[in-house]
This record gives C-alpha cells, structure tokens and sequence, in this order.
C-alpha cells in the first residue's frame, strides 16, 4: 500500500467513524436502556402489580416475539428504501411505546406493550449492520461494531441511574416511580429519531461530508469486496437460505438466552442478596463496566487476525466459566458476584466478533437478508431465556440452577461455533473478511 493510499484510507475512515459511530451508539444505548428498563422497574413494580416470578420472565421476554417475527420484513424494507427512512421510523416508535409503557395497569397490558415494544424496535440492530457494511471494509467492521457493541455495557452501566430516577421520584404527582422511569426513558429515542434522519445517510454516494477522492476509493473498496463474494450473494433470498447463516442462528439463540436471562434477571438476582434498590443498580453496573475494555481489545485482535469463530468461541467460553461459578457459589455473594462479573465480560466480548461473522460470506440485499434472519430467529433465545429463568427461579426459590443452565447454553454455543470454525476450515474456508460464498 503506497503512502498516499494509505493518508486516504486514513483520512476516509476517520471522517465516516466520527461522523456516523458515536450517534449510532447512542441510540444503542437507549435502545438497550428501553428494552431492559423493565428489569429496574421489576424491583418495585411486580410488588405493586402482583406479578410473580414466571409471569415476569414471560413480560420481560414476550418482547422478542414480535421482534422475531417481523425483523426479515422490516429488513427486506431497509434493503428497499435504505436505512435513513426506515431507522428514523423505529427509533420514534420504540421511544413513544417506552413512554406508553407508563401507563400499564397490570400484567396483561404490560404484555400486549412489550409486544407492541418488540413490533417497533424490529429490524434496528441488523440495519445498523447493515449500515455499518455500506459504509466501513472488511478488515475494520469488528473494530468498528466493537464500538457500537460498547453501547451494550453502557447502557447498563446506566441502570444505577434508572434506579435513582425510580426511587428519587416514587410518589411525584402521584404516580409510582417506575412509572416515571418508562415515561422519561422513552423520551430520548423519540428526539434521536428526528437527529438519526438529520445525521445518516444510506451509502458513501450520499457523503457530501467526504471528498470526491474519498469516495471513489471507499466505493472500490465496497466494490472489491462485492466482486470478491461473488454475484451470487446479493439477492435477499441468499441471505435467509444460505447454510451458514442458519448455523449461525442457532449458536445466536444459545448465546441470547443467556445474554438476555442475565440481564432481565440481575437486578433481582442481586436483590436476593439483600441489596437495597440503590445498591443494586451499582453492582448491577460493575459486569459491563469492567467489560467495555476487554471487548474493545478483543474485537481490535479479531480484526487483527482475521479470525471470527474462534474468537466468539473463546469469549463464550468465558461466559459459560463465569455463570457456573455464580451458580455454585450464589449463597456466597461476593464470590456470586465475581462470577457474573466474569460471565458478564464473556458475554460482552461476544457480541462485536459475532456481528462481523455475516459480512464474511454475504454483501448487498444478502447481508441485510442475513443479518435480519440471524437477529431475528436468533432472538429467539431472548424470550426462552427470561421465561426460563423466572419458571426456574419460582420453581426453586433462587437462581442457582438458573444460572447453570445460562452457563451451560452459552458453553453450547461455544461448541457449536467452533464445530462450524472446523468444518469451514476442513473445506478451505475461514471466516476472515475474504471468504467467497460458493465455498459454503
């Protein structure tokens, strides 16, 4: 690479990340924050309502019924009109059903809002993806989704503000303060939404904020990587059908049922340890805040390696050490603690490695397609795990055996990514950013 190539590179890359990343993780962030809000308003708000353990792990994971369901459509629309139009509309939506969510009497509207949250939110993450491929060239995509991936701890580093906003306002113009907790939470997205729209732009043929120059070279670098893949990759259907895309689904529901029953449940697995509401959401916020670093350094080395399988392999493995040790030792609190702490850098440093799998084999209408179809089907897992969870924890009267099966789900798919790493590699194939489709 010549130097003048590289200063464009450089230069390039430098505008489209400041220009595009730290909004898109904002929004990630009060994504994650308005779809896990319920966990903080669990504390008080089943008490109130008299919702018990099992019919809050079906509110808390009913979500992604809806989610599941129309994440391809809503994707197919992002591969027809562009991310822009159709983003803009979900951020607005899942902001203003967050702000409904206020005014929930019990448990069966709290379940139809929930559906109606995971209606709205559906085909954000894999758009986000989507963009992030439109915009970014292989070799940098787990670096950069690394960065919006950080929003995931972020936003529950936020859950010690959720519990002051919740306990500070209890009894402010007479509504309880978890209602005041989905009434300004939601707000937020609903102003994103309109920025989001101001802001984004679908490809690098609409960045007037970049040079003629730079964008000629980012649309041969996209171009070269389209080429590579090989035409064949670029009908949305390709995406729902390939192989590859389905073995990745089912290691993406493993990985969400113990990503998601971990975090609708930690503030109550705290509790159980006899933490006031305050306390909770500080320790709540120690996992993610000791994994931002680590997911950061492991997503740079993936993208170093080239190397994806493995990586996300290695990092559930974590996971699936840390939940066992928290399972065996919960009547220890300290030693239980550690070893969410643990489970929690496993589970984080997942998700950037896992993301950037996709990109490797699919480009254009097939890696929306596949994208939407791994989220979707694979979140699956997102209402298993908090169902589960809440029947095991009811059923026994702790979450000790709850949080053996996470770590045993998330080893699973450990397994599963490391037999799909062997049989990719026996057929010639790695899951580095130059894999053509037809290998599969």
């Amino acid at each position: 690479m010549t130097s003048a190539h590289a200063d464009i590179q450089t230069r390039t890359l430098r505008k489209v990340t400041r220009k595009f990343i730290p909004l898109i993780t904002l929004c990630y962030i009060v994504l994650y924050l308005d779809r896990q809000n319920v966990a903080v308003a669990a504390l008080t708000m089943n008490k109130q309502l008299g919702i018990g353990p099992a019919v809050y792990g079906l509110i808390a994971g009913v979500f992604f019924w809806t989610y599941s369901l129309f994440e391809i459509p809503s994707n197919y629309i992002v591969s027809r009109i562009g991310v822009r139009i159709w983003v803009s509309r979900i951020i607005v939506s899942w902001g203003l059903v967050t702000m409904a969510t206020a005014a929930a009497a019990g448990e069966n509207s709290l379940l139809v809002l929930r559906l109606l949250l995971g209606l709205a939110e559906a085909g954000f993450s894999p758009a986000m993806l989507f963009l992030i491929a439109s915009w970014f060239p292989p070799g940098r995509r787990a670096m950069t989704m690394s960065l919006m991936a950080v929003a995931v701890p972020l936003a529950a580093v936020g859950t010690p503000v959720l519990t002051s906003v919740m306990t500070g306002m209890d009894g402010l113009l007479g509504m309880a303060g978890w209602r005041w907790l989905f009434l300004l939470s939601g707000l937020p997205a609903v102003v994103l939404g309109f920025f989001f729209y101001k802001v984004i732009r679908n490809g690098p043929e609409d960045a007037a904020f970049l040079s003629l120059e730079e964008r000629d070279w980012l649309r041969a670098e996209l171009s070269r990587e389209h080429a590579t893949l090989g035409v064949r990759g670029d009908r949305f259907r390709h995406g729902v059908m390939n192989p590859r895309v389905l073995v990745l689904v089912v290691v993406y529901i493993l990985f969400a049922f113990s990503l998601f029953g971990y975090q609708f449940f930690i503030p109550q697995i705290l509790q159980q340890f006899g933490l006031g509401t305050n306390a909770v959401g500080w320790v709540a916020a120690l996992p993610p805040l000791l994994a931002i670093g680590p997911m950061v350094w492991w997503a740079r080395h993936s993208d170093r390696t080239k190397e994806r399988s493995r990586h996300f392999a290695a990092a559930a493995a974590t996971a699936g050490v840390g939940f066992l040790l928290a399972g065996l030792l919960v009547h220890h609190p300290a030693p239980a603690i550690a070893g969410l702490c643990v489970a929690g850098i496993g589970l984080y440093s997942c998700i950037a490695t896992q993301l950037a799998i996709p990109s490797t084999f699919l480009s254009g209408a097939a890696l929306a397609a596949g994208l939407a179809t791994i989220n979707g089907l694979g979140n699956i897992g997102g209402y298993f795990g908090p169902q589960i969870t809440g029947l095991i924890r009811g059923a026994t009267g702790d979450f000790a055996a709850a949080l053996l099966v996470m770590g045993a789900t998330i080893l699973t798919a450990s397994g599963v990514a490391l037999l799909l790493d062997h049989r990719l590699r026996r057929a010639g194939v790695t899951t580095s950013p130059k894999v053509a489709i037809d290998a599969a």
